[in-house]
């Protein structure tokens, strides 16, 4: 992600131990924020252009929209807390220290064994266990990240 002459690259684990349903909760967060933002929008403008006063639209759409959030937000509380989330930022415009090259390189190469090894198990390559056990190593790494970079 660039924006502004910064690059920001941030990974996100979730823990080894979740649920599916954890799991789709914690993604249906992720998302619910900017498609309802996005929905809301041109749902808003529909709802002016069939007549609907702007602020009564708005209204309407905060009372729908906002209940499913809080809802979301409260089923999700527990994964979204467990889940390690480690980034890398530095200047898009000027040479990266070394630190912010190893910083992404740690975690380009902690996405790429996650993403790797999905693959290999969609595939039949691995069986679920042994992804079981990458995704675990890979939570304890990006932990470990985390709390080296608090520092």
């Amino acid at each position: 992600m660039s924006h502004y002459g910064t690059v920001a690259c941030v990974l996100a684990v979730y823990p080894p131990d979740s649920t599916d349903e954890e799991l789709r909760l914690a993604e249906a967060h992720r998302w619910y924020t900017p498609l309802s933002l996005g929905g809301g929008v041109v749902a808003w403008v529909v709802l002016c252009a069939v007549g609907v006063s702007p602020l009564l639209a708005a209204a309407l759409l905060l009372a729908a929209l906002l209940p499913i959030g809080i809802a979301l937000s409260r089923r999700s509380r527990d994964i979204r807390h467990r889940t390690v989330t480690v980034s890398a930022c530095r200047a898009g415009l000027g040479e990266d220290t070394e630190a912010e090259r190893a910083q992404q390189l740690r975690l380009d190469s902690l996405a790429a064994a996650l993403g790797d090894a999905a693959l290999a198990c969609r595939q039949g390559v691995i069986d679920r266990d042994r992804f079981d056990r990458i995704w675990a190593a890979a939570y304890a790494q990006a932990a470990a990240i985390a709390a080296t970079s608090a520092r």
